[in-house]
């Protein structure tokens, strides 16, 4: 009678452990970077925050509107997936070269490792 609750206990265990695999996977999606690990960015809900090793600060783009410079700055590191191209809404995101480009109807961004810049 003793090896049910353990064998419950392990079970339970190795169900947890699953979950919570999965849910840094999926955190992990959210973002991602260029090649050289010099720039990334996060989806933050309706935006899309990016930065790089050469700023201080971070841009953001909004599915509407102009591009802001904020502090929140998005963690990225060698397991962060590299861009190709990304989409959602009225957002979307390619790799140029070393550079990810990002864009809505009205704005563009453009995050390389020595800094951003923003088009209107």
């Amino acid at each position: 009678m003793r090896r049910l609750p353990v064998l419950l206990a392990a079970v339970f265990t190795v169900t947890l452990a699953a979950a919570l695999i999965a849910h840094a996977g999926s955190a992990r999606s959210t973002g991602f970077r260029t090649p050289d690990a010099g720039a990334a960015c996060k989806v933050a809900g309706l935006s899309v925050v990016c930065s790089s090793l050469g700023s201080p600060g971070s841009v953001e783009l909004r599915a509407k509107g102009g591009a802001q410079v904020v502090d929140q700055l998005p963690w990225w590191d060698a397991s962060t997936p590299v861009l190709h191209r990304w989409h959602h809404g009225a957002i979307s995101c390619r790799l140029a070269g070393d550079a990810i480009l990002c864009r809505n109807r009205s704005t563009a961004i453009r995050v390389t490792a020595a800094g951003f810049s923003v088009a209107g």
